[in-house]
C-alpha cells in the first residue's frame, strides 16, 4: 500500500512544513527512524518526558529531532524542531515527504460491476468484489479480498483494508406468533463519509430499511463488527475487536478501546472514552470515561 522513498528534503523544509523554526544546522534528511535505530541523516520524535539518547547521538551526524521542548544540542551536527505534538508532527512529515502509494489500478482479478461509479484515482485490489449499486469517491483505496455489496456510498480518500465486508446481511430475527424466527431482509443503505479508515476483517452490516452511517474521519481498526442501522459520528476511533450491535449511535470524538462490546440500541454521547474490554449495556452521557462490565462512570473528562 505504501512505499518508502528517500527525497532530498532539508531539515529547514520540514520545519517550514510544521510551521516551526529549525534549531541547529541545516542538512538533507533522508529517512524517518526511531530511537532504537538512529542513523545518519535521519529524523525521529521524542515523547514528553523521554530522555534524549545523547550517547547514541554522538555516534551519528545530521540527525533531526522533533521535540515538545528545547534541547541542549550534544553535537553541532544535531538539530531539532520544537512542536506541541511530536508524534503527530512525525506522522505528518512522513506522509508529506517520505511515502508514496502503490500505483493506482483496478486489479484484473477483481470484479467491479460499475466502473462508472468509481471516482478519480480509485484503487481496487486482488479478488475484490464491488457490487452494481456501490459508488466510491475519489482516491479511495480498496485492498484485497474485499466484498462491498448492496446500496453503498463511500466518500473520498478512504482506505478499506483486506478481507473486509461492507454490506453484509444483518443478523436480524424476530419471533412470530408461533415462535418461529423470521429474518428481516436487510434492504437499507450504507453511507460512509470521507477520510474514513476501515481495518482488515471488519464487517459493516446493512440496515433493515434505513441507513448504517459512518461519518467523516472515523477510524475503524481490524476485526470490528458494526451492526446495521448504527451511526458512528465524525472523528471517532473504534479499535480492534470491538462489537457494535445494531441500532447503536456513537457520538463525535469518541474512543472505543479494544474488545469493547456495545448492546443494541445504545446511545453514546460525544467525547466519550470506553476502556478496554468494557461491556456497554446502558446509554453513556457525553464527556466522560467509562470502564468495566457492565461499563460504569470512571471520571468526567477535563
Amino acid at each position: 500500500m505504501y512505499k518508502l522513498k528517500s527525497p532530498d528534503v532539508y531539515a529547514s523544509e520540514i520545519a517550514g512544513f510544521l510551521n516551526s523554526l529549525l534549531q541547529g544546522p541545516d542538512f538533507v534528511v533522508n529517512n524517518p527512524t526511531s530511537l532504537r535505530d538512529i542513523s545518519d541523516n535521519s529524523f525521529f520524535y521524542i515523547d514528553k518526558g523521554a530522555d534524549l539518547p545523547s550517547e547514541l547521538l554522538r555516534k551519528h551526524k545530521n540527525v533531526l529531532i522533533l521535540s515538545s521542548k528545547k534541547i541542549d544540542l550534544p553535537e553541532n551536527t544535531i538539530s531539532y524542531i520544537e512542536t506541541k505534538s511530536p508524534r503527530s508532527a512525525f506522522m505528518k512529515t512522513v506522509n508529506e515527504f517520505y511515502i508514496e502509494f502503490d500505483s493506482v489500478a483496478i486489479a484484473e482479478s477483481s470484479t467491479v460491476h460499475r466502473q462508472d461509479l468509481l471516482g478519480r484515482g480509485v484503487s481496487v485490489g486482488e479478488h475484490t468484489v464491488i457490487g452494481p449499486e456501490v459508488s466510491v469517491g475519489n482516491y479511495t483505496k480498496v485492498l484485497n479480498n474485499v466484498v462491498i455489496s448492496g446500496r453503498v456510498k463511500i466518500g473520498n480518500h478512504c482506505l478499506i483494508k483486506d478481507n473486509t465486508t461492507i454490506g453484509s446481511e444483518g443478523f436480524d430475527f424476530e419471533c412470530d406468533e408461533d415462535g418461529i424466527l423470521v429474518h428481516g431482509p436487510q434492504i437499507g443503505e450504507i453511507v460512509i463519509g470521507s477520510n474514513v479508515w476501515i481495518g482488515a476483517n471488519t464487517s459493516i452490516e446493512k440496515s433493515f430499511v434505513d441507513k448504517t452511517i459512518i461519518q467523516d474521519n472515523v477510524k475503524i481498526d481490524d476485526l470490528v463488527q458494526i451492526g446495521g442501522s448504527s451511526s458512528i459520528h465524525k472523528n471517532t476511533m473504534i479499535t480492534a475487536g470491538v462489537i457494535v450491535s445494531r441500532n447503536v449511535t456513537v457520538g463525535e470524538n469518541c474512543l472505543l478501546s479494544p474488545n469493547v462490546s456495545v448492546r443494541d440500541s445504545i446511545q453514546i454521547g460525544n467525547d466519550v472514552t470506553i476502556g478496554i474490554g468494557s461491556v456497554v449495556v446502558k446509554d453513556m452521557p457525553e464527556g466522560a470515561v467509562y470502564v468495566g462490565n457492565p461499563a460504569r462512570l470512571l471520571r468526567k473528562n477535563k
